[in-house]
């Protein structure tokens, strides 16, 4: 899955619905650990996890899983520092 930011994992979440706030996100990505952050802008967002096992746990429980419609792309975010 690429290599974890230090300290937490920040994931890129693609082919979001316009109407997804950042506490739907969040909520929604919660199932897999301790969430620091979720951002969304159109379309898409970021989810950050304190743990980096449980940002490769929701890599594996939610890509292609299914958010107010549409089927999520989940993966680690490539731009987070």
């Amino acid at each position: 899955f690429g290599l974890m930011p230090r300290g937490g994992a920040q994931l890129f979440v693609g082919n979001l619905s316009f109407d997804t706030t950042w506490k739907e996100l969040k909520d929604h990505f919660r199932q897999c650990g301790d969430v620091e952050r979720a951002e969304v802008m159109k379309g898409f967002g970021t989810v950050r996890f304190y743990k980096a096992k449980d940002a490769t746990n929701a890599i594996q429980q939610l890509n292609n899983v299914e958010l107010m419609g549409r089927n999520l792309e989940v993966r680690i975010d490539a731009k987070a520092s």
